[in-house]
């Protein structure tokens, strides 16, 4: 189903979501007071607009009250970020997800009731530095209480044994599913034998998790 988007700021971060949430078939609207941001996009995405996000009139003319959703990737103006946030949560439609530069920019964001909060920045260096130590982590989403699903690849070590090389019961972890060329298995088969760069979804705690890289 296509969704209609506003993104506000251009930088590397919000040109990305937005040429992202185009490509994936949506109506995207790019607001950036730099022109040479807006210029680079513009033929990229619906409308891309040289405007100032915290006036709220000129949000609502360009139709960000209609929106399902807005970013606020605004980057290094705190004060520009904070103000066009609090203009778009007052607006009773779009969900709100908004950059945070700084744990004390992330309270603000969260008293004015943003739907969802990121630090790019900061999760992209965790995703960095466990993707060296744990080469096999293809993937992970953390679904809050230290709970996450991880998608891990089946090395030489893996391929030709089945789900008992894992020792998920006593490590307390499920595999969700796993996924041979196109074929994807849910739940996979208990006996099923692992091939090389079989893609593997697990599910349970960080700690856990860790535990059996060594098998990987």
């Amino acid at each position: 189903m296509k969704h209609t988007y506003a993104v506000i700021g251009l930088g590397v971060f919000g040109s990305t979501i937005a040429l992202e949430l185009s490509r994936l078939g949506n109506e995207v609207i790019g607001i950036d007071l730099n022109p040479g941001l807006v210029s680079e996009i513009a033929d990229r995405i619906t409308q891309a607009v040289i405007a100032d996000a915290r006036d709220e009139k000129v949000l609502r003319d360009l139709g960000v009250h209609d929106c399902d959703g807005v970013v606020v990737a605004i980057g290094e103006d705190i004060e520009a970020n904070i103000l066009a946030t609090l203009i778009v949560k007052a607006m009773p439609k779009p969900k709100v997800w908004a950059k945070a530069l700084n744990p004390n920019h992330h309270r603000i964001l969260e008293k004015l009731g943003t739907d969802h909060i990121v630090h790019p920045e900061h999760e992209m260096g965790l995703r960095l530095a466990r993707g060296m130590v744990y080469p096999e982590v293809m993937d992970y989403i953390s679904l809050g209480h230290d709970q996450f699903t991880v998608e891990v690849r089946a090395s030489e070590r893996l391929a030709g044994q089945n789900m008992d090389a894992l020792h998920l019961p006593e490590n307390d972890l499920q595999c969700l599913l796993v996924k041979h060329l196109n074929e994807v298995m849910v739940p996979p088969p208990p006996r099923y034998e692992f091939k090389l760069n079989d893609k593997i979804l697990l599910l349970g705690t960080l700690g856990n998790l860790r535990k059996i890289t060594k098998y990987l």
